[in-house]
């Protein structure tokens, strides 16, 4: 009798044979992230032989150029917790922002990527060997290591041995059989462990906690458009790609997205007050342009959360723009200001 065998998807797409290929790939990625083709869609094509090693993946991977786009949305939606170690076996170049560290080819051959976070990374037509392992069979140690976007040469040791594991795991993979295949996943776990302890570094306070990405990506959406009179929560949720649940979890400490939008607008009155030393607007023509369809309600909230009317503040105009300040990148110091006011 046979011995028993990994579980194998093959999953081919040509668009010479198949005129929907390159739709079909879109939407099958849509889960993991946005995919937009470098080429046209009658150019497209895919390969990808993959293999399941007892919850570790290894699989081939051929295609042509394209962008890889995983954002706040995607990893919400992915109820795996896995990392992944991409070994280029062929590629014209990739490039790409790895939740703001840049990255690219030129470094090395393998790629370490944590998919709990963000990326945006485009590449040439490749091939590649991809190493998917679930977080929690990783060494305890890398907890606290930050190793997204790490980008490993294969002349480092670490880089060497995590490389030639995976290309004998593959050369080897006709003939393997499910309990080898489940010890050279277990091998494959200790020597990513190893790879990230070698070239990570120590995480942050919140290299990874989703709430605070999602607060962060939402803070800047709101204060690029708080003249829009369609920013609400619901622009808010749709931009960030979450469920409404998720969104007020997130916005709880800032006291509610509503809260929230109406706190960015009132900093950005502040900041338009002291600094139109000519008085070209009215008061009432800042409030209107941040949303406020009434004057009253405008200087009501705007007392409840400086202390002053809008009327006195720019009345002390001068004394604030002499001190620099700003109600959206110097908060703590304009509280200290007007409190020495009163």
């Amino acid at each position: 009798m046979d011995a028993e065998t990994p579980p194998r998807d093959l999953w081919i797409l040509d668009a010479r044979e198949q005129a929907d290929a390159a739709e079909r790939y879109r939407q099958a990625c849509a889960q993991l992230f946005d995919v937009t083709l470098l080429e046209p869609d009658t150019a497209f094509h895919n390969r990808m032989d993959g293999y399941n090693l007892g919850g570790v993946v290894l699989a081939r991977c051929k295609g042509v150029p394209q962008r890889f786009d995983r954002r706040y949305a995607h990893i919400i939606a992915d109820t795996a917790d896995s990392v992944l170690a991409v070994l280029e076996l062929s590629s014209g170049g990739w490039s790409g922002i790895y939740d703001g560290r840049p990255a690219d080819s030129g470094m090395g051959a393998i790629r370490l990527v944590d998919m709990s976070r963000p990326f945006d990374m485009t590449t040439a037509a490749f091939e590649t060997l991809n190493l998917a392992i679930p977080r929690a069979t990783l060494d305890e140690q890398v907890d606290h290591i930050d190793f997204h976007g790490r980008v490993v040469s294969e002349n480092t040791a670490t880089g060497r041995i995590l490389g030639a594991h995976m290309r004998a795991v593959w050369d080897s993979i006709e003939t393997i059989t499910t309990a080898e295949a489940a010890l050279a996943a277990k091998a494959a776990a200790t020597l990513f462990s190893a790879a990230i302890l070698a070239h990570g570094e120590v995480a942050g306070a919140d290299a990874r906690p989703i709430e605070k990405m999602l607060l962060a990506s939402a803070r800047d959406f709101v204060i690029g458009r708080l003249a829009d009179p369609e920013l609400s929560p619901e622009a808010v949720r749709q931009h960030l790609g979450v469920s409404r649940s998720l969104l007020y979890r997130v916005f709880e400490p800032a006291g509610g997205v509503s809260a929230f939008i109406q706190a960015r607008r009132l900093d950005q009155a502040f900041d338009e007050i002291i600094r139109d030393q000519s008085e070209r607007k009215t008061l009432a023509e800042i409030g209107y342009g941040l949303g406020f369809r009434s004057d009253a309600h405008f200087s009501r909230v705007f007392r409840a959360r400086f202390g002053v009317t809008p009327g006195r503040l720019r009345r002390l105009g001068a004394s604030a723009r002499q001190e620099g300040l700003s109600a959206l990148e110097r908060p703590d110091d304009v509280f200290v200001w007007i409190g020495s006011l009163l």
